[in-house]
């Protein structure tokens, strides 16, 4: 360096506040990555651009990650807008399935115990109509003939008048 300043082919620069050469010269690179990317994009050979195979394969991987990045963001800003839209319209639509599945379980619940009240009253009713039958059957016969009411059959035990 003391022969380029005795041959007075060396300038020196004054620094700035703030601004640092290990910025520049990154600036630089990553500027001249970006070219390199591009040209490699458009067509142009790595020898063409005076770049070494790796360096290539490296920018290649990169572009595509990028590329990936990309997609992936703008999909996820789409199915970020479709989960707003839903969440929208099962607001406005919430009380409206609320009122409907308030009226599908009163009814269901209306109709359940209408029939539960029915098979009640039929049970009761048979229940009633058997002993009513034992009561008019003891009146009419001994208890010692009580035996003879039943007779055996292949289905199980049936009374003589074929109730079951």
């Amino acid at each position: 360096m003391a022969l380029v300043k005795y041959m007075g082919k060396f300038k020196e620069t004054k620094r700035t506040d703030g601004i640092s050469t290990s910025d520049i010269i990154m600036r630089v690179v990553k500027d001249y990555n970006q070219y390199v990317m591009r040209n490699l994009d458009r067509g142009y050979s790595r020898k063409e651009l005076g770049v070494s195979y790796v360096k290539e394969k490296r920018l290649r991987v990169n572009m595509g990650l990028k590329r990936l990045r990309d997609r992936v963001k703008k999909h996820h800003e789409k199915v970020g807008e479709k989960i707003q839209i839903v969440a929208r319209t099962a607001g406005m639509h919430r009380d409206e399935w609320v009122e409907k599945s308030d009226r599908l379980v009163a009814g269901f619940l209306e109709m359940f115990e209408e029939r539960c009240h029915k098979m009640g009253t039929a049970i009761r009713e048979r229940i009633q109509k058997r002993l009513r039958g034992q009561h008019f059957r003891g009146l009419m016969y001994n208890d010692d003939n009580e035996d003879e009411l039943y007779e055996d059959s292949e289905e199980g035990y049936s009374s003589i008048e074929g109730e079951k």
